[in-house]
């Protein structure tokens, strides 16, 4: 066995490798002061109280002796102004950090470092899965309100907009959301066709968020919300469109079934969108993009989904025609909008287009795994 006793006067880390890790704790820090801030409502409070003293933010329950050091590194990071004892909300801080902004994100940043994320016990995530069993229902109230403001960062604008662009959507009458959870995409195709009428079908605890969601937007005579399961419950028939955003990755070996119950309440010359994360065109990662990845990865039960071909091939099988696929960047990364129109005859049930000819699922081996 190697002595690796060593004389401590005599070893000092080289100075970059130290730095490197000091790095690497230094923005664990500054995300926790910046969700202290959040917990705490002080963007709130500057946003109505400020410019302030410093002290005057002690009125948040914050011990005095911490004051200027937490506002010198929110001014450090660019979320408020501190000069000569007096601290103001920065215009970022305005418009992302306060809570009555439409353009909120602090739901996401958040997120993150919840007990209920995938990140908060990340070694047992990669252990054992995304579908690690934690106390309570998922998705949380917190996740989804996480990924609504994840999706208004120009993903769902994205899809919006070639979802308009279809030749027939002004014509719809009626939508189905599956898994629509916030409901923002039911809302926004609303908010572009009048004659609209929507319905989101999500989880029966979900529910209750998705009306909060409707409500807030003022479409409640025009959106439904109905609890229900994909894989047991009937959402209806005769839908014009149906969405479905990242709901398909831990279905990906049976997309055949899952795609056929859909095509059952859509009617025949109906539009069926897809919105989800795909491996990049090369299967390949990045040097630099890990983090990214791995988010992606937890993010899409384990894996975002392989080769586009696979879920083409699938909706052939289904009768679909007019397929059309328009890759986009999502607010985590590179993703697919598919588009198809129903067949008039009978649902298909072909072979299952999770393993299209010559296209091998991604897996160890695969897509630099």
């Amino acid at each position: 066995m190697t002595d690796h006793t060593i004389q401590l006067r005599q070893v000092m880390p080289m100075a970059e490798n130290v730095e490197l890790l000091d790095a690497t704790v230094s923005g664990y820090q500054a995300y926790r002061i910046l969700s202290a801030a959040l917990e705490l409502g002080l963007f709130d409070w500057l946003s109505e109280h400020g410019p302030a003293i410093r002290h005057d933010v002690t009125a948040l329950g914050i011990d005095g002796v911490f004051s200027r050091s937490l506002l010198t590194a929110l001014a450090d990071m660019g979320y408020v102004t501190f000069d000569e004892n007096m601290c103001a909300n920065t215009r970022i801080a305005e418009e992302l950090l306060v809570s009555t902004s439409p353009t909120y994100q602090g739901d996401l940043i958040l997120a993150a470092g919840r007990e209920t994320s995938s990140w908060s016990n990340l070694a047992a995530t990669l252990k054992n899965g995304t579908e690690t069993q934690k106390t309570g229902l998922r998705p949380t109230h917190d996740h989804l309100r996480a990924v609504a403001q994840r999706c208004t960062r120009g993903e769902l604008q994205h899809v919006v907009s070639q979802v308009v662009g279809n030749p027939g959507f002004q014509d719809a009458r009626s939508m189905l959301d599956i898994g629509g959870g916030h409901g923002l995409y039911a809302i926004a195709f609303c908010q572009e066709n009048p004659d609209l009428q929507a319905c989101v079908f999500d989880l029966p605890h979900v529910v209750p968020l998705t009306r909060e969601y409707i409500r807030k937007y003022g479409l409640s005579g025009r959106i439904s919300a109905r609890a229900g399961d994909i894989l047991v419950d009937d959402p209806g028939r005769g839908y014009d469109v149906i969405m479905i955003s990242h709901l398909l990755y831990k279905f990906r070996d049976r997309l055949t079934d899952i795609l056929g119950r859909v095509t059952e309440s859509l009617a025949p010359g109906g539009l069926l969108v897809l919105n989800h994360l795909f491996c990049t065109p090369d299967c390949t990662v990045a040097p630099g993009t890990g983090v990214s990845e791995l988010d992606r990865a937890l993010m899409s039960a384990g894996h975002p989904l392989c080769h586009p071909q696979i879920l083409e091939a699938t909706l052939r099988n289904l009768g679909y025609s007019g397929i059309a696929r328009s890759p986009h960047e999502t607010g985590m990364g590179y993703g697919i909008i598919f588009s198809a129109t129903r067949g008039e005859g009978e649902v298909g049930h072909g072979h299952d287009g999770g393993q299209a000819p010559g296209y091998d699922c991604c897996g160890p081996g695969g897509c630099g795994n």
